[in-house]
């Protein structure tokens, strides 16, 4: 008996395949979307878990605002549960590319143990001047460029780093950057666009910026018991980091005051010496001074005394000149007198000789030639006379010849001695020449003197002025340092763990994406399929009551006949579910895996496969098929076995609801008459239809409404709320960076701007942390051109006052933030503010928080650096050639395009189509097996009335549209009960998706309800072609056939 009841149920399954296959595919789709969309969530966390633990992403990120000392990781390691602590630098700053621009990179420091790197070309840094940079920003090709640290780096940010220049050795990913997201910074145009790691030589620091920690126990990443590890750690490891971080500020207010007292000490010291040096410098100018008197004094007496010198050599050179003349007068007088003596000498002593010879005298001869001859004794004593007066003459001229020697002898005497007075003279003249040169020597020096005194006198008023100068700056600086001393608050100490990590907290937000739909979508599956087997084992158990009546008639058991039919359902739930397990497994989550890759790097995605998952879905598989079964079976197997061999009777015919309408009811055909009897009088089919065919299309709906509210939020983001065109982030305030080309470049553009500030702060709320960009306008009235500022409903929000805020819906909803509420936000750079959430408006994408210049001038002392320009572009406008022009002005830091943003975000977004598109394809396929599976029923238990009609004389075609007439109704009316389910489906599903930092407008567009309703159809025409066959195949005789 057992093996005929087997064959018999083996045979009934090959002579109803389609029914069988119908709860088979129903049973596996239904367990195949279930485990695909409830493992993929688990699959998602196990995949990034072990590519976190593999590359040992930190547990706990200490941070303080004054940093920590060297020796701070000490305090951690070896505590019990830390595998690992290690201090590091991290700081964000411009990096100058090769072709010259500026882009925001995050640089970190190369641990040895945690946050590693996966390297995908070249190698790790082995020098302190060498990084691996982001694989995602820099291709392989980037291998061996350099990065420079840019000059548009505040001073501190510069100091960080001990090069100027690092060359890139390497490209990889980074386990601390798993998702395309790189961070905010107050830095170029506010976002990080890329990582680059360097050994921590690569850092000028004697301090870390953080320290990460690592627990020894790798939990599941999002457990709760991982929770509770992290919380536990974060419990004692705060305390050691706020006493780590104190004595960084001990250290920090000790080494400041030392330096305070030391510049103190020095600028005492310096300036008693400096003071000495001036007073010694003073003397020495009034010694140069009194030396410098004194050598005028002696500079006029040696004038005067040249001057005496001079007038008295000139005297005696006029006097020696006059002896001179006197000399030369006398030398020619003596020469002439000796001349004449000399004649005269000749004379007499010719006339002596003439006289001695007996002669006369040669004169007296000549004068006695008329004397008397014979008187020759006189002539005798006259002649001697003569003679003797000729010696005495002679005498006389000899001794006037002697006294002209005596004379000459006296003439050369004073020859020589004027020649010694010349000589002297000369000699007096030389040393009085060499006494004026000495003299112009000494008025040399002495004017050198005087300018060396000049310039002494002014280096010393310079000094005296340098002094009171570095003086005055000294204090100044003791002043400031004393004032930046006592601006020095207690250090604020966070305790981060992985949930702050931007990665780490996207991809579970992403990964619950999927968990969220998981708790809709597979009920309403197994609620159709659930239907689906209750219609068909009913309508196959009425259809084979009369076989039911024998086989009880037979001797058969009630559990041996129901089991024919459960091993029918159950066999067809086993086998489906099987595949729809391996299916939901594998299928599903490669499928989403491969989409979320494009946001996230973390790996290749590993199999899951939740055997615990397996049984529940092979019980619910089990309690919607043989569930099913056994209450169908259970009611018909309360009869006898005479009442089941008999035929059910027929309900009697009841009037419906359009025949009470005549006005309508007599205007339709005969044929359409029957047909919407059929529709009413069958209200089971008629509700399963409904049911199921809603269900589908309730699915479809929901799939492409959650594509229209995820599609359009980029679109949504810069066309409602950010209507500017680009964002130019300056590299001063606006004030200083309109330099002469951007001017220039933004009057040719004929673009329209308007100047803020945007400063990326922390948000505290009553419920969370979290962060946003400050947006400050610098012209209230021009901001609104800019920013439409407008509520979920589209009503107008006003701008803020002074105290108050205005923040996105998002932002109030993750925070806990109501109207009226007090928040605050602060930044790493002591920014702060303190306000009155005054409105909350419509944003799609980012935190943003909208406050007043005075507002922010109230809480932080001092206006803010407007250094983003909005611009709203003429039309016809290229961005993009815009935006080079623009980068190329000196002034301009980076430039954001709103149409590139736009793409980019689509892009991410397009990540999710895939999850939409699964969710389309499933509802598809289910809605196709519904109709299927209905219109076969439908077929098959109205088989001889189908026949009937055909004996009748009835075409094909008007057979085919008898009953396909009511497939349509049934459909309508199923799609259209399907929209509404739709709606309120939709709207459960997306209250379960929660991305950080995106906001949806949770809405569906009418073409969604029109595909939707399509498809629905179009599986409908699908099945009505399929079933054209077997309708052909219905044979007349059928009709002939005896029920008994």
């Amino acid at each position: 008996m057992k093996s005929s009841m087997r064959k018999t149920t083996r045979r009934e399954i090959r002579a109803s395949f389609g029914r069988y296959f119908a709860i088979l595919a129903i049973v596996a789709l239904g367990v195949g979307f279930f485990v695909g969309l409830m493992v993929t969530t688990p699959a998602m966390v196990k995949t990034g878990g072990d590519y976190m633990n593999r590359l040992e992403l930190y547990d706990m990120r200490l941070v303080s605002t004054l940093g920590f000392e060297k020796d701070a990781p000490e305090l951690f390691a070896g505590k019990e549960g830390i595998e690992a602590a290690e201090g590091a630098v991290s700081a964000d700053f411009l990096a100058t590319e090769p072709d010259g621009r500026d882009r925001v990179l995050a640089a970190q420091t190369l641990l040895e143990t945690q946050n590693r790197l996966e390297l995908v070309a070249g190698r790790f840094p082995e020098a302190p001047d060498e990084v691996v940079a982001d694989a995602s920003l820099y291709p392989e090709s980037a291998v061996g460029s350099t990065i420079r640290i840019s000059e548009e780096n505040p001073e501190a940010t510069a100091e960080l780093f001990a090069y100027k220049e690092y060359k890139i050795v390497g490209t990889a990913h980074a386990v601390y950057y798993v998702n395309y997201e790189r961070g905010a910074t107050t830095l170029g145009n506010g976002r990080v666009g890329g990582f680059v790691y360097l050994l921590p030589e690569g850092f000028d620091t004697d301090y870390y910026t953080e320290v990460f920690l690592r627990l020894d126990e790798d939990y599941e990443i999002y457990s709760d018991e991982y929770k509770a590890a992290a919380q536990e750690l974060e419990l004692w490891a705060e305390p050691l980091a706020e006493q780590a971080a104190q004595e960084r500020y001990d250290r920090i207010i000790s080494d400041a005051q030392a330096e305070i007292d030391d510049a103190k000490k020095t600028l005492r010291e310096e300036t008693a010496e400096a003071k000495a040096e001036l007073a010694e410098a003073e003397q020495e100018l009034s010694d140069g001074q009194a030396e410098l008197e004194d050598g005028r004094a002696a500079l006029a007496d040696g004038r005067g005394q040249i001057a005496d010198a001079k007038a008295e050599l000139s005297s005696r050179q006029a006097e020696l000149d006059r002896s001179r003349q006197e000399l030369s007068d006398g030398r020619a007088e003596l020469e002439a007198g000796l001349l004449q003596i000399a004649e005269g000498k000749a004379q007499l002593q010719a006339a002596i000789a003439a006289a001695q010879g007996g002669g006369s005298l040669p004169g007296e001869g000549m004068q006695g030639s008329g004397s008397l001859p014979g008187s020759g004794q006189t002539q005798a004593s006259d002649l001697q006379a003569q003679l003797n007066a000729l010696e005495a003459q002679l005498a006389a001229l000899e001794a006037q010849e002697a006294e002209l020697l005596q004379k000459q002898a006296e003439l050369e005497a004073g020859e020589a001695q004027l020649a010694a007075g010349q000589e002297q003279l000369d000699g007096a003249r030389r040393t009085l020449s060499a006494k004026e040169k000495e003299l112009e020597e000494q008025e040399g020096k002495l004017a050198d003197a005087e300018k060396e005194l000049a310039d002494g006198q002014q280096e010393y008023e310079d000094g005296r002025r340098t002094l009171a100068e570095e003086t005055a700056e000294a204090k100044g600086k003791i002043a400031d340092a004393e004032e930046e001393l006592a601006r020095i608050e207690a250090p604020d100490v966070y305790a981060l763990g992985r949930d702050t990590n931007m990665g780490y907290a996207c991809y579970e937000n992403d990964s619950a994406i999927v968990a969220g739909i998981a708790k809709v979508f597979p009920f309403f599956f197994f609620l159709v399929a659930a239907l689906v087997c209750i219609t068909t084992m009913n309508r196959m158990v009425e259809e084979q009551r009369t076989q039911i009546g024998v086989l009880k008639a037979l001797g058969y058991s009630e559990a041996r006949i129901m089991g024919k039919y459960l091993y029918y359902a159950g066999s067809a739930g086993v086998i489906g579910s099987v595949i729809g397990f391996v299916i939901g497994s594998t299928v599903f989550p490669t499928v989403i895996w491969s989409a979320y890759r494009i946001m996230y790097n973390l790996g290749d995605y590993t199999l899951y496969l939740d055997w615990r998952l397996a049984a529940v879905s092979l019980a619910a598989a089990m309690l919607c098929s043989m569930g099913a079964t056994w209450l169908t079976c259970r009611y018909e197997l309360s009869g006898t076995a005479a009442e089941l061999i008999r035929p059910k009777s027929p309900k009697s015919g009841k009037r419906i609801v359009l025949e009470r309408m005549p006005f309508l009811w007599n205007r339709l055909s005969f044929l359409a008459k029957v047909s919407v009897r059929n529709v009413f009088r069958y209200k089971q089919r008629f509700f399963m239809m409904v049911v199921g065919i809603g269900g589908c299309t309730a699915l479809l709906v929901t799939g492409f409404g959650v594509k229209d509210t995820i599609a359009d939020v980029a679109d949504m983001q810069y066309e409602e709320v950010q209507l500017y065109d680009m964002g130019v982030t300056l590299k001063d305030s606006a004030e200083e960076g309109m330099d002469g080309a951007l001017a220039q470049a933004l009057e040719e553009s004929s673009a329209a701007w308007t100047a803020a500030a945007e400063v990326s702060m922390d948000l505290t709320g009553k419920d969370a942390t979290k962060s946003a960009i400050v947006v400050v306008p610098q012209d209230m009235g021009e901001i609104g051109k800019y920013v439409d500022l407008h509520t979920h409903e589209g009503e107008a929000v006003l701008w803020p006052q002074k105290g108050e805020a205005v923040i996105n819906e998002k932002l109030a909803q993750n925070c806990g933030i109501r109207v009226g509420d007090m928040v605050s936000l602060r930044n790493e750079d002591g920014e702060k503010l303190w306000v009155t959430v005054s409105a909350l408006s419509q944003n799609f994408i980012y935190n943003y928080v909208y406050v007043s210049p005075e507002t922010w001038e109230e809480n932080n002392g001092s206006a803010p650096r407007y250094r983003t320009l909005y611009l709203q572009t003429a039309e016809g406008t290229d961005s993009r050639a815009l935006s080079e022009t623009l980068l190329a002005c000196d002034g301009v830091s980076a430039v954001s395009v709103n149409a590139d943003l736009l793409n980019q975000v689509n892009n991410m977004m397009k990540s999710l189509d895939a999850v939409i598109l699964l969710i389309i394809v499933c509802a598809g396929a289910l809605a196709f097996i519904v109709i299927y599976n209905l219109t076969n029923i439908n077929i098959t238990e109205r088989i001889r009335e189908i026949a009937t009609i055909k004996v009748l004389g009835f075409f094909p075609k008007e057979t085919a549209a008898y009953v396909y007439r009511e497939n349509v109704v049934l459909t309508a009316a199923g799609a259209l009960a399907g929209l509404f389910a739709g709606v309120w489906l939709h709207r459960f599903v997306m209250a379960n998706i929660n991305i950080d930092m995106i906001a949806f407008d949770v809405r569906i567009l009418p073409m969604s309800f029109v595909n939707s309703v399509l498809l629905t159809f179009v599986f409908m025409l699908i099945v009505d072609v399929i079933m054209y066959v077997k309708l052909e195949k219905i044979n007349m005789a059928e009709s002939l056939k005896s029920v008994e």
